[in-house]
Order: structure tokens, then sequence, then C-alpha cells
């Protein structure tokens, strides 16, 4: 009879214990993703600065062109923005250009074709993210025109899918129709990221898409969950901490997050290429 009384007396412990640990971690999520993760309000200053369309980075070698596009938005590229305290441009949070994802990538790219010349091209096209009901399809022609090898599309961050409004069905269409806009005879190798600010409905509606335009899919939001892949907590970081006017900028990849969005990407991209050889 004490063994059963026990027995019972450990059971109930048990299903107390792992109600309390069950609510525990939910607590520590949802603590965590308000802690770390950025919301509308602290990134609606992001892609704001007035900037050149894109800008372009060349090996100037003399080899074949062999060019890499990157379509995306404040991560891809950010220009200067004094008034919230953003004073290069790269992409948001490296601390120069050349510790951006975009550029690193590129740095790899080199290496990988040492007889080529790699030319990058990396644009800002948050504007899609934010108006992609009625986004005007003819800005990207100087984008569409430089025929790329290669184009990453990293997109996803200031996109916002209201409840009962139809946004998510739209937004897929409409980035499918962007993707659609590039494909060309050459047959570049295209590339999608999830958002690096984690969101479970976005990433799936960009792996929809990414499975209907019959592109690669490079999950970035894992990266998220380790807080030196931020700005805000990177140790070591070498830009200006001080400098930053708003949360946002912090939210962003710092040097680190950089390195491995370009890792990432490059892993992707150098599995692709070997399997085209072969």
């Amino acid at each position: 009879m004490n063994t059963r009384i026990a027995t019972i007396i450990q059971l109930i412990l048990n299903i107390l214990l792992g109600s309390y640990f069950i609510y525990s971690q939910r607590t520590y999520i949802k603590d965590f993703l308000k802690k770390r993760y950025v919301t509308a309000s602290n990134i609606s200053q992001m892609n704001m600065a007035v900037s050149k369309q894109f800008i372009d980075t060349s090996s100037n070698r003399a080899g074949e062109a062999y060019k890499i596009l990157v379509v995306g938005n404040s991560i891809s590229l950010h220009a200067v923005a004094e008034d919230i305290g953003w004073f290069h441009v790269s992409g948001m949070a490296a601390s120069s250009i050349e510790k951006d994802f975009a550029h690193l990538l590129f740095r790899k790219i080199e290496n990988l074709y040492p007889d080529r010349n790699i030319i990058l091209r990396v644009a800002n096209v948050a504007g899609f993210e934010r108006n992609f009901y009625n986004y005007k399809f003819d800005k990207l022609d100087t984008l569409t025109a430089f025929t790329p090898d290669i184009i990453v599309f990293q997109l996803g961050e200031n996109v916002t899918l209201r409840q009962n409004e139809g946004d998510a069905e739209l937004f897929r269409k409409k980035y499918i129709e962007l993707i659609n806009r590039f494909k060309t005879e050459r047959k570049p190798i295209i590339i999608c990221t999830t958002p690096f600010m984690p969101s479970l409905e976005k990433s799936g509606e960009i792996e929809k898409v990414a499975n209907e335009t019959k592109t690669f899919l490079v999950d970035l939001s894992h990266l998220s969950f380790n807080e030196q892949n931020l700005a805000v907590y990177e140790k070591g970081y070498k830009g200006n901490k001080s400098e930053w006017g708003v949360a946002g900028i912090g939210r962003h990849p710092g040097d680190h997050g950089m390195e491995n969005i370009a890792e990432e990407i490059f892993t992707t991209i150098q599995a692709v290429i070997y399997k085209c050889q072969k």
C-alpha cells in the first residue's frame, strides 16, 4: 500500500514539475523573443535614407565576368542616416562595408574563382517589402539588366502580413513575380533566405515561394537565437554602438552575424556549383 501511495505521489510530482517546466520554457521563449527581436515599431526608421538604388564592387581582374546580385533590405545595404545614428554605407549593422554579408560573400566567391572578374551589385528594395501590394516592378529594370550568375534575395524582415486581409497569399504571389522577372536564359543560381529576424509565418510563405519558383532556400532565422549574431550583444564589435540613435540598429546582425549569414549562403552556392560541374 505504501509503495502504491509513494508511486502516486511521485506521479503527481512529475506532472507538476513537467507543467512548471513547460510554463517556464514558454515564458523564457516569450521573454527571449521580446528582448532580442525587432518589432515593426523599432525597424520603421530603417531603410528611409535616400541612397543610390544599388552599389557595385569589382575584382578588376582580366578574366571573364562572374556576376553576383544581392536584392535585399537594410541587412544587405543601408545608406548613411545621421538622424538615426548610422554613419557609413554597408549592410546594417556591420562595422564596415567590407564586413557585411554581401561583401564577405563576394570575397568567398573571389577565392572560388581566382581567374574570373567577380562583380557584385547590392540593391536595397525594402520598398517592395513595405508596399508589395502596389509595387512597380519597372523600378528593377537596372537590376534585371545586370544579368547576374548568382542572385540572392534577402527579404522579409519589413513585410507586414495582416490577419484576415489575404496579405500572405498576395505577398507570396508578388514575391514569385519578383523572382520570375530575374529568370533569364543564363539560368542564374537563385537563392531566397528566410528572415534573419524570425517569423514562422513569413518563413513559411518564403518557403512556398522557393518551392514554386524552384529556387534554393537558405534559412537565416536560426542565427538570431545566438545573441552574438546580433550587433547589440556582439562582444568585440568594431563599430561604435554609442552612436546608434535607435534600438533597431542593434537588432541587425553585427560583424559576427554577417559572417555567419555569408557562410550559410556560400555553403549553398558552393554545393550548387559543385553539382553543376559534375
